[in-house]
């Protein structure tokens, strides 16, 4: 895709807490209407970045940008703008115990708008329905399951219709049955609304699945060491750390490995 369908630019980015550099000099773009994963191994800070770019923590360095605007200079309401154009999933789907699940997902909408208690119950419908959580309103999220936790979840982040959603580790907790039809609703989600998903996972059946392009960071030098779609990345990557978490390969330094060969 060419530069000018860029919906959202990192540039930059740089992340240090305290004398823990996280995120080093990070740049990327996100197209319209992608499903773009951003994965790697545990500690990597592939958890952060979404952090940073739906603009909950300020980075040392680096811009944020959207449509032009970077979230991370703008101006208070500028920045309120447009986070309500964002959606986010987060790990575990965050419903609040003491609302039924239909007040969880009408929170977002009577929190930023003025319309009437109706139309809320009738968004709140639609947005369930799209979900297969349809006639759930009246449930608890204690009397839900994992995977309609997530899908209640996914539910709210949709309520004030964004352009962007973001998911973090949306397969967590889940089992492989329960896993897979998450990810045939978030694919079937970006077929019907078109709507621009960057998703924060290591599991790599849902990789294969779900993802259009992905990006790697790599938790020892805290850059991108790879980007493109999953089957190319596994296949034909240069950097050997890539290709050995497509394969499900145990990836060592050539020095550290030189040196047990040497002692075996």
């Amino acid at each position: 895709m060419d530069k000018k369908d860029s919906i959202i630019e990192v540039k930059n980015l740089t992340v240090r807490f305290g004398d823990n550099l996280v995120l080093d000099d990070i740049s990327f773009n996100v197209y319209r209407g992608e499903i773009l994963v951003i994965l790697g191994g545990s500690g990597s800070g592939k958890s952060t970045l979404m952090k940073h770019m739906i603009g909950l923590i300020p980075p040392e360095s680096g811009e944020v940008i959207y449509d032009g605007v970077d979230i991370i200079s703008a101006d208070d309401r500028t920045r309120v703008n447009i986070m309500r154009k964002l959606g986010v999933l987060f790990q575990s789907g965050a419903l609040l115990g003491s609302m039924t699940l239909g007040e969880n997902v009408g929170l977002p909408i009577s929190e930023s708008t003025k319309i009437s208690h109706e139309t809320i119950e009738e968004i709140v419908a639609l947005k369930l329905a799209q979900v297969d959580l349809a006639g759930k309103q009246h449930l608890m999220p204690a009397e839900l399951s994992g995977g309609m936790k997530k899908r209640g979840g996914l539910a709210r982040a949709m309520a004030l219709d964004p352009i962007i959603l973001f998911f973090d580790e949306p397969s967590a907790g889940l089992d492989p049955i329960t896993s897979t039809e998450l990810d045939d609703l978030i694919i079937g989600l970006n077929d019907q609304l078109g709507t621009t998903m960057i998703v924060v996972t290591h599991e790599l059946q849902s990789i294969y699945k779900i993802a259009q392009r992905c990006i790697m960071i790599d938790r020892d030098t805290h850059k991108i060491i790879g980007e493109g779609k999953p089957e190319e990345m596994r296949d034909q990557s240069a950097n050997p750390k890539v290709r050995a978490f497509f394969n499900r390969e145990r990836w060592e330094e050539p020095n550290e490995k030189q040196a047990q060969e040497g002692q075996e």
